[in-house]
């Protein structure tokens, strides 16, 4: 069966990565795991320039190595094409001043020790259809 929607997920933690995939791939959502920040603004931008197809959703980490998924975040919201994608925070990095944010806000913001695989693929899924 082919997979139904495209989602980027931004997870420089490999393991994490991989398990999250698993779980999304075996309830045929097509993932594109974005391992750095500079690989997410690389597909951000093929995006933005109508290069590749927009995803229905980024599942971003906001602590990479490279560039922070605030940076990230605040690329998809200001430009035209790209402002409307949902995006789920998905960090161990907590903090009430980042939920709080209105003009580049989240639309879920999720704790990866407190999600399982299987109520992410629940989120995910149910924000798809």
């Amino acid at each position: 069966m082919k997979p139904l929607n495209t989602v980027f997920l931004v997870e420089d933690e490999l393991d994490i990565m991989q398990m999250y995939t698993t779980a999304l791939k075996a309830s045929d959502v097509d993932v594109v795991g974005l391992p750095s920040g500079k690989d997410a603004m690389a597909a951000v931008k093929s995006v933005q320039e109508r290069t590749r197809p927009k995803p229905k959703l980024v599942l971003l980490d906001l602590v990479l190595p490279d560039i922070n998924g605030l940076e990230i975040l605040y690329s998809l919201r200001e430009h035209e094409v790209t402002k409307d994608i949902p995006v789920f925070i998905l960090s161990n990095y907590n903090s009430d001043a980042l939920r709080s944010m209105s003009a580049i806000r989240p639309d879920k913001y999720l704790v990866k020790v407190d999600t399982t695989p299987s109520q992410l693929v629940g989120l995910v899924t149910e924000q798809l259809k």
